[in-house]
């Protein structure tokens, strides 16, 4: 048995865009496996469980970091942790950071053809191998986080056509209304009540404006913060603290050449087990899906993936 299946989320704004198209994706499966449209969740489980029935050893999904998550979730229950398909992220959602960690061709479409082409032939795949973090013991994802990620991914959904420039006029807009004193910075960066620990180590602050752990290194807009990412098997790394929003700002060089921030003002380590108890619930994002709100966040490190990228040269 074996095959590949291909999951198409048609309400991602990328899924529409060259080489995601049904018909093109078809044509190059072929009679290797299936490419199925999922429009919610209740179809994309019928799916999934369609792929594992069938004995496909691959699942694609176009349609972002965002349906990446909800499939990857429902992968792992259905397959089991120890026994799950190889993945392929194609770009075709507004926040594609696990595409842009693992590499290989931007267009879906050229993505597919070399992993087809070398699936058939029974050719190696190039791939990356990476800890999905298990949330809350039963979610799945890549990038985890609370305070500043939140508040920035809430406004960032409320732009007539969410993108990278979008994203990039929030940020500037965010360092206008810091500079000003305005409203909008405090809504993006709240200052969260909460204690944490990491690994068995309770981090020393009571208050937060960033809680982010990651698997990949990528966060959008260029900035690559998780340095520590991919480091060691079996662990992701966390960002976490008080640090202040001029102290963010201002570290964004280092963080998009992938440099550690060096604040004393926020945690900075790899972590197999990360908990966060919020004085009250707060909302939180898995791959850029907004979840919650939750008392508690418990992260931990959950099976390694292999993501394929392409044919081995």
């Amino acid at each position: 048995m074996g095959g590949i299946g291909v999951v198409l989320n048609p309400n991602a704004a990328g899924s529409r865009g060259p080489g995601c198209e049904v018909e093109r994706l078809t044509q190059l499966i072929g009679g290797s496996g299936e490419v199925a449209v999922t429009t919610d969740l209740d179809e994309l489980e019928v799916v999934l469980r369609r792929f594992h029935d069938n004995g496909f050893d691959i699942v694609a999904v176009c349609g972002g970091d965002g349906s990446m998550c909800h499939a990857v979730s429902r992968i792992v229950h259905i397959w089991g942790e120890w026994r799950l398909p190889d993945f392929v992220a194609l770009r075709g959602g507004t926040i594609n950071n696990i595409a842009r960690t693992v590499g290989g061709p931007a267009r879906p479409d050229e993505m597919m053809e070399g992993i087809v082409a070398a699936y058939t032939a029974g050719r190696p795949l190039a791939s990356v191998d990476r800890p999905l973090i298990r949330v809350n013991g039963s979610l799945y994802g890549n990038v985890v986080g609370a305070g500043l990620i939140t508040g920035f991914l809430e406004h960032y959904y409320r732009a007539r056509k969410p993108g990278p420039l979008s994203a990039a006029a929030l940020l500037a807009r965010c360092g206008l209304s810091w500079m000003v004193g305005g409203k909008l910075i405090g809504a993006v960066v709240p200052r969260i009540s909460a204690r944490a620990q990491c690994d068995g180590e309770v981090l020393p602050f009571d208050v937060f404006t960033i809680v982010l752990a990651s698997s990949v290194s990528h966060i959008g807009l260029g900035i690559t913060p998780f340095y520590l990412s991919g480091r060691k098997r079996g662990y992701f790394h966390v960002l976490a603290g008080p640090a202040s929003t001029g102290q963010l700002l201002g570290r964004v060089p280092r963080f998009r050449r992938g440099f550690p921030a060096g604040l004393d003002s926020l945690y900075d380590n790899m972590a197999q087990r990360f908990r966060v108890e919020f004085t009250s619930p707060q909302s939180y994002t898995i791959d850029g899906e907004l979840f919650g709100p939750v008392s508690v966040l418990e992260l931990e490190s959950g099976p390694t993936v292999r993501f394929l990228k392409g044919e081995t040269r």
